[in-house]
């Protein structure tokens, strides 16, 4: 039911407060109308129709009447009087209801339908005798993104606590905010709230003065101030005092003064810093959030945080045809972490997609042209520019934080007190850099962050971008640099690992990982042409273990060979023993058995003997070791190995000797000594069962690592497939504690061959594809290619032999390049098993020759007798068969695999020669070898050799079933005919 009416013919006679109906608010006296706290355009005609139609709601009004009211003495056609009721209903119409609030009548005229509610009061007719209501309020954003949370929490809080400062960094959208909360309480104050933007007046002693006039006060004395408690003491109303930093103090006092002798003045403030007012609480606006950092993030992900979500409506909007595909997304996401969530920056960002592309943008961040990037015309001109956001906050720092501010843009990340004591230096006392320090927290020009119950300072991106161009044309950045880099040489040489192992532990170097830009930073000035060369040769051998500890080879390399060609030909320093030994891991690991690997370690060994330094000569020999076995040298490896054991036993350390063992265990592996090979790895894991295993980790290998998957292939050869597959799993997690990436993929590469050979090709598949993918990750392009290889075969056992052969060939290709033989024979004889499974025997016989080429030439390998296996096969089944050429190889293999005590090579030669005694007609002796190999195996009966070989033994039975015209490779599983 309709409030009873005023009756009254006049629109503005009725003493209406606010006029309710559906979703919408009438404010009459303050020309306003709201929908759902939102502000609806209309013009003046259709406004003064509404208020007549309202005050007379139910009551069916003239047309002739309705024009009286509205254009009283005007003469108008009551065609005018419908475009403007057209146009009102327009602005009343709801797409969600069918809710009618005017009808016509026809013949009588019109009338307001819909039920409404009024509050009544009689005006104070002088203190609103200027009407300002809401007119001077901004527009809020058709969408804001990120900010309902904030808008509806502080909406709250300055109905409980009137008084509230929004603060943060310039271009957080503190402004953005205020007026979006202004609009949001619009119903709640009935309108009356004044919005006054601080940054737009001149003097800051005719504050009160502006704000009195704008409200329509009419003072007579000189306090001002006071004449506006008077007109404000009972009023109930919303004042938005923006950007007060400007005039930070005047605004205080009168807000302060405004909140103590007022009861019902709200007032919320935007400021950089809070006013520190009697009644203030602070509200700090966060950042958006940003994705963490993370390469899997997809687009759908990443468009849950809100950084993003601005970045892409920013660009959409910019006349981008941009939609955020997965590949886009991590791109994206550092491009907003870099920004620090900074709604300005992120939108001034984005406006240079259309330009630039995303990949372009993320790019140019490095650049301090960002800060010119221009944004929207009409927007503040403070706001148009992050150079001019950061120019209006510069103008106001005193001659302290502006140098302090200079001083600290050189670091990178967060920093402690301590640190930015030591970067100012002497240019100001402890007293004066700790209030600086508070005072720049203050104004959000330093962040402030807690890690691990320690305060961390951290300036923003755009305001170190900004500060460190102001360092430069300062005239500071010299003396300012190198005392950076001096401070960060200091801190790494305090963690003193270049004395003990060159991969510390991770627990070791994990305090300094924040750290690490500020140490690249430094060692790129020291290297400059206006640099330090002898500050940088330090600085490159303190960190080399801190790369090389994070798996950073790429860049320990880079830094190697700066750090080399600073000192020369003559050095022979200990500076120049650690820096040698680090750029052979790092070049070895990342492109392989180069010259220049051979000609570093060869010079690191002399200057070890030189300076006796007998830790760091066995770590270097260990190095030469990996870089023999990795060229395939197993041989030569073997008597490094040797020479290593002689060496670690002049030491009483337990972890020396058994490093030694393992080493030496996984060469006589390699030439296949493989009851030696036990004997020593088992020795030497029991030498150190309860030592932490990261001891063990000896250029860029964890030897411990190594002699279990060494151990867990010799298992299988020796006859103990279902031990192997235990020590595998063990290799696999230890690899995975330990974190190194070198190692993690050294155990996923022998753990894929143990589950290849005993037939689980699941596992293996799962495990080569691990592999393959973290090798990439961390820029292992040897062991990439090693599980493309590896993936070949598996595909060729699979029966997709095309795709194998492809792996093979490309695999094959990129190893010879880096020298990096260690499983070439292996490959080889994939090659082979899939020409012969294609048919192509002439290739496979080709392939088997050189792998029979290579296996000489070294004097024997570990696959020896595998190598002599398939040919032997190949000659007894190629279209021209020769069954006495192959009989002679399988005799051979068989010779070989007792010589090497390897067990599962004798299983497999000996089915091949029982197939071939059948082949040859000698079907009485055909099993005999086979029946005596396979007893003499007491595990890993579900294995695919022992269920290949049960099978061929049980058939020997039945004669039967025998079918000499097939051969079914035990090593493939494929069918080739003969």
């Amino acid at each position: 039911m309709n409030s009873p009416m005023p009756d009254s013919h006049d629109s503005q006679s009725p003493n209406l407060r606010e006029i309710t109906f559906g979703h919408f608010n009438l404010f009459p006296a303050q020309r306003l109308l709201l929908k759902s706290g939102t502000r609806v355009k209309l013009g003046s005609r259709a406004l003064d129709l509404l208020v007549a139609l309202v005050a007379h709601a139910g009551k069916v009004i003239s047309n002739r009447d309705l024009v009286r009211m509205v254009w009283q003495d005007v003469v108008v056609d009551e065609s005018c009087l419908r475009v403007h009721i057209s146009a009102l209903r327009k602005a009343l119409s709801n797409a969600e209801s069918d809710a009618q609030y005017i009808a016509n009548i026809p013949g009588r005229g019109y009338s307001f339908v819909a039920c409404v509610s009024v509050n009544s009061f009689t005006p104070d007719t002088d203190a609103f005798a200027h009407q300002w209501a809401v007119d001077n309020l901004p527009p809020r954003l058709v969408r804001m993104v990120g900010r309902d949370e904030t808008v509806d929490a502080l909406a709250e809080q300055i109905k409980q606590q009137r008084f509230v400062t929004i603060s943060a960094s310039g271009g957080m959208g503190k402004t953005t905010v205020a007026v979006a909360v202004a609009h949001h309480l619009m119903p709640y104050f009935n309108g009356l709230l004044y919005f006054l933007d601080l940054d737009s007046i001149n003097e800051p002693n005719r504050l009160a003065e502006t704000l009195a006039c704008a409200l329509g006060v009419r003072y007579h004395s000189s306090n001002v101030t006071c004449e506006l408690v008077t007109f404000l003491k009972d009023k109930r109303l919303l004042l938005v005092l923006d950007s007060c930093d400007q005039m930070i103090e005047e605004a205080t006092c009168l807000a302060e003064k405004l909140f103590q002798e007022t009861e019902q003045v709200h007032i919320l403030a935007t400021c950089r810093e809070p006013l520190r007012a009697e009644g203030e609480h602070v509200y700090r606006l966060c950042p958006l959030a940003c994705p963490p950092e993370e390469n899997s993030l997809t687009a759908s992900s990443a468009l849950s945080f809100s950084a993003v979500q601005l970045f892409v409506e920013r660009a959409i909007t910019s006349g981008t045809p941009f939609i955020l595909s997965d590949h886009d997304a991590p791109v994206v996401a550092y491009i907003c972490r870099k920004l620090d969530g900074v709604a300005l920056a992120i939108e001034l960002g984005a406006s240079r997609v259309d330009a630039h592309g995303i990949q372009g943008t993320a790019e140019l961040l490095s650049d301090r042209f960002i800060l010119f990037w221009s944004g929207r015309r009409t927007a503040l001109s403070r706001h148009q520019t992050l150079n001019a956001m950061l120019e209006w906050s510069w103008n106001r720092l005193s001659t302290v934080e502006a140098m302090m501010l200079r001083q600290l843009s050189i670091l990178s990340g967060s920093f402690s007190l301590d640190t930015i004591k030591e970067m100012v230096g002497t240019q100001a006392s402890e007293t004066i850099v700790i209030d600086a320090i508070g005072r720049l927290v203050a104004k959000c020009l330093i962040s402030v962050e807690s890690i691990s119950d320690s305060i961390r300072y951290r300036l923003l991106f755009t305001t170190r971008v900004y500060a460190l161009d102001k360092l430069r044309t300062s005239g500071e950045a010299g003396t300012t640099a190198k005392r950076h880099a001096v401070y960060f040489l200091g801190l790494l040489e305090r963690m003193d690992t270049t004395t003990c192992c060159t991969f510390p532990e991770y627990e070791q170097i994990d305090p300094y990982i924040e750290h690490l830009d500020n140490i690249r930073a430094a060692l790129s000035w020291a290297f400059s042409l206006s640099g330090d060369p002898v500050i940088g040769i330090r600085l490159a051998a303190t960190s080399v273990p801190l790369f090389l500890g994070l798996s950073i080879l790429n860049e320990c390399r880079h830094w190697c060979e700066q750090a080399l060609a600073a000192l020369g030909k003559t050095n022979g320093t200990h500076q120049e023993m650690v820096l040698q030994e680090a750029f052979a891991i790092s070049l070895m690991l990342t492109y392989g058995n180069t010259q220049s690997v051979r000609v570093a370690l060869t010079r690191g060994l002399e200057l070890a003997e030189h300076l006796g330094d007998t830790p760091r000569q066995l770590r270097l020999l260990a190095g030469v070791n990996i870089f023999l076995t990795r060229g395939g040298e197993f041989q030569s490896a073997l008597v490094t190995a040797r020479q290593n054991m002689k060496i670690s036993a002049r030491l009483s350390d337990p972890k020396g000797i058994a490093m030694a063992q393992w080493m030496l265990g996984v060469s006589c592996h390699l030439v296949g000594q493989q009851a030696e090979a036990q004997k020593l790895c088992t020795a030497g894991l029991a030498l150190v069962s309860s030592q932490p295993h990261g001891d063990a980790i000896y250029f860029g290998y964890d030897h411990h690592i190594r002699a279990l998957v060494s151990l867990a292939q010799v298992l299988w050869l020796r006859g103990y497939p279902d031990q192997a597959v235990v020590i595998c799993q063990q290799a696999l997690d230890d690899a995975q504690t330990l974190r190194l990436p070198v190692s993690i993929c050294t155990s996923l590469i022998h753990a894929s061959m143990v589950f290849l050979w005993i037939g689980d090709r699941k596992t293996a598949g799962q495990t080569i594809d691990k592999l393959i993918l973290y090798a990439g990750e961390n820029s292992l392009r040897p062991d990439q290619a090693v599980g493309m290889g590896l993936k070949g075969i598996l595909f060729i056992r699979q029966g997709d032999v095309d795709a194998g052969l492809h792996l093979l060939l490309e695999s094959l290709h990129v190893l010879s390049v880096a020298n990096h033989q260690v499983l070439t024979t292996m490959f080889i004889r994939g090659l082979a098993e899939g020409f012969a499974a294609k048919g192509e025997y002439n290739h496979a016989l080709e392939a088997v020759g050189t792998a029979l080429t290579l296996s000489q030439g070294i004097r024997g390998l570990l696959d020896t007798p595998e190598i002599l296996r398939i040919a032997a096969d190949l000659h007894a089944h190629r279209p021209t068969p020769d069954l006495a050429l192959a009989e002679r190889y399988l005799k051979r293999s068989l010779a070989c695999a007792r010589h090497q005590s390897a067990l599962a090579w004798e299983l497999r030669s000996a089915t091949s020669l029982t197939r071939l005694r059948l082949l040859q007609g000698r079907n009485n002796e055909a099993g005999k070898l086979l029946e005596e190999v396979y007893g003499r195996y007491s595990e890993g009966f579900d294995s695919m050799d022992l269920r290949t070989a049960k099978q061929l033994l049980q058939s020997l039975n039945r004669p039967e079933a025998l079918d000499v015209t097939t051969w079914s490779s035990p090593v493939t599983g494929l069918n080739v005919g003969p």
